[in-house]
């Protein structure tokens, strides 16, 4: 079945896509339900597959030495909140430092059903 341009369901796919299924909306990081840090989208590297970069900032420095820890961020329970639909919280992922302020994560992304959700609003 063909979507037409008109229909709730085209926008949303299309929206997902530009989007790049929420990832460029950036992420709260957030540990028991108090938001500690966000990750603001930089690429995709097609190189690194699913992969995508993202610059992290912290609220405090007390929780900047989880960045170089990956396992930390399991350990710890974090959790990515995503910016524009609050709703969606991502608890597995998988993270990798890049440099001082840089992590790639894998994993967290919108999905279609909640762009379709927006689009039917």
């Amino acid at each position: 079945m063909s979507l037409f341009p008109w229909t709730r369901a085209y926008r949303a796919k299309k929206f997902a896509h530009q989007s790049d299924f929420g990832r460029r909306f950036g992420w709260i990081i957030e540990r028991d339900g108090i938001p500690i840090g966000e990750l603001e989208y930089i690429r995709w590297d097609s190189n690194m597959q699913f992969w995508h970069e993202y610059s992290v900032f912290w609220h405090s420095e007390a929780d900047a030495c989880i960045e170089a820890e990956p396992d930390g961020w399991d350990l710890q329970k974090i959790i990515l909140r995503n910016k524009r639909y609050p709703d969606v919280a991502i608890s597995h992922f998988l993270i990798s430092a890049q440099a001082k302020g840089v992590v790639s994560v894998r994993g967290a992304f919108v999905p279609i059903e909640r762009f379709e959700i927006d689009q039917a609003l």
